[in-house]
């Protein structure tokens, strides 16, 4: 409910159904991707607001839906789901991916950094400085292919932009 207050109705799903109570009872929660397209986004709480694809991951919260399912009920709604992950998708110039680095450091600290060479990218890990959330990011210098092009998950279904921001809640 907190995205869709933030972001209005998602692009897809329309809507959500309820999992089975077999697949609930043996412990196993769907995971539900809920895409917005040309969202605009403010990665990892900044004051930098980016535009692209928020790609969000979210589980059911199997008491809620087993309660439902007693219920009669054979649909889910957006409050049943709880978040897993979300992504931002977005294309950044070299410039604006240096100011998004210099707002990074008044709330988070990046704890590694990696260097790929084949193609060009460069991969970061953030923890907030509360230590409640972390990120995950990457960025290429515009016009470097993806190096998921070729991966048939994300290849064919995220193809867009230079740079990526995942964030989820750190296990407590």
């Amino acid at each position: 409910m907190e995205m869709i207050a933030k972001h209005g109705a998602p692009s897809l799903p329309g809507s959500v159904e309820l999992p089975s109570k077999a697949v609930l009872r043996a412990g196993k929660s769907p995971s539900v991707l809920v895409v917005w397209f040309n969202t605009k986004y403010h990665p990892l709480g900044l004051p930098l607001e980016l535009e692209g694809r928020v790609v969000a991951s979210f589980r059911f919260d199997r008491d809620s839906v087993l309660r439902r399912i007693r219920q009669g009920e054979t649909y889910a709604m957006w409050d049943d789901l709880r978040s897993d992950f979300e992504n931002l998708f977005t294309a950044l110039s070299t410039d604006q991916f240096q100011q998004f680095l210099v707002a990074l450091n008044q709330g988070w600290t990046v704890t590694n950094l990696t260097h790929h060479q084949e193609p060009p990218y460069d991969l970061y890990e953030a923890r907030s400085r509360d230590g409640k959330l972390r990120a995950e990011f990457s960025f290429r210098a515009p016009g470097v292919p993806s190096p998921s092009a070729s991966d048939p998950y994300y290849g064919g279904k995220f193809p867009d932009g230079n740079f990526w921001i995942r964030v989820q809640r750190t296990k407590s």
